[in-house]
């Protein structure tokens, strides 16, 4: 059964970085098509939030298996952990500063695709590291 579960983590972990993508390509569409905008930001609108639930979801998977099922790990030491810590941050300040967007703020505007941005070339990093402590 643990031999299963080592492989939920790695699992959930694939559908954050698929989510977060996606949501990126449809906050980056949003901002250079003007004709489809609303019906883009929407999609972003509903799509961004899964994604933000799926990487604290993967984090928190990742932190309870290297915890539970890895003792070849030390438990918050690696820095596939600091980086999946980091873009849990990084997607709560995304979350934040959609938030700020709604009520006018221009600055949050301007801020937001780059949080996004850094939180999705982390991503794709801690992606590689995660493949060097596969189990």
């Amino acid at each position: 059964m643990s031999d299963a579960l080592q492989y939920a983590h790695p699992a959930i972990g694939v559908l954050s970085l698929a989510a977060l993508v996606f949501a990126g390509t449809l906050g980056l569409r949003s901002r250079t098509d003007g004709r489809r905008r609303r019906e883009l930001l929407a999609r972003h609108s509903w799509l961004a939030p899964l994604a933000f639930a799926l990487a604290a979801l993967s984090w928190a998977s990742g932190a309870l298996s290297s915890f539970y099922l890895r003792g070849d790990l030390d438990f918050a030491a690696s820095l596939h952990f600091r980086t999946g810590t980091l873009i849990v941050a990084l997607m709560a300040s995304s979350a934040l500063s959609s938030r700020a967007m709604r009520r006018g703020s221009g600055s949050a505007r301007d801020l937001h695709p780059w949080i996004g941005a850094a939180a999705l070339l982390l991503a794709a990093a801690q992606a590689a590291t995660g493949l060097r402590i596969m189990p």
